[in-house]
């Protein structure tokens, strides 16, 4: 008799947090692009040779704020599916398509998080004086 078990079936709840990694990284890198377009059409709106820029739009900060949140929680949300994963079937993530996927995600992720925080550090940037032009 063979005493190898073979491992429990996924819940659906680890494979919904583990497909949530991947759509996370992409919604998370999109609003901070959003916002990063936002903040250049915002200087493209400023006044030459002023020391003020456009007034800043509510939806840039809440995409700026957005990227970050969803960025961070989708590396968060991964770690908690590799535990469960671990702890209820007795297999590691990434033997699973959807822990694959999730692998994927949190590592875009090392590329995208730093881009939302970077797009987020502009968002809150203080006014400065317009760059070019006739100033004199």
């Amino acid at each position: 008799m063979s005493n190898t078990s073979s491992p429990a079936p996924v819940p659906p709840v680890l494979t919904k947090q583990a497909l949530f990694v991947p759509l996370a990284t992409v919604l998370g890198a999109a609003s901070a692009w959003y916002a990063l377009v936002a903040e250049g059409h915002r200087d493209d709106q400023a006044v030459p040779c002023k020391a003020m820029r456009a007034p800043v739009a509510t939806t840039e900060y809440v995409a700026a704020w957005a990227g970050l949140a969803l960025g961070v929680t989708a590396v968060v949300v991964c770690v908690v599916a590799a535990l469960g994963m671990r702890r209820r079937c007795a297999v590691p993530l990434a033997s699973t398509k959807p822990g694959l996927f999730a692998y994927v995600g949190v590592w875009l992720n090392l590329a995208a998080v730093p881009f939302e925080l970077l797009t987020l550090l502009l968002a809150h940037r203080p006014a400065g004086i317009w760059p070019g032009g006739d100033c004199g």
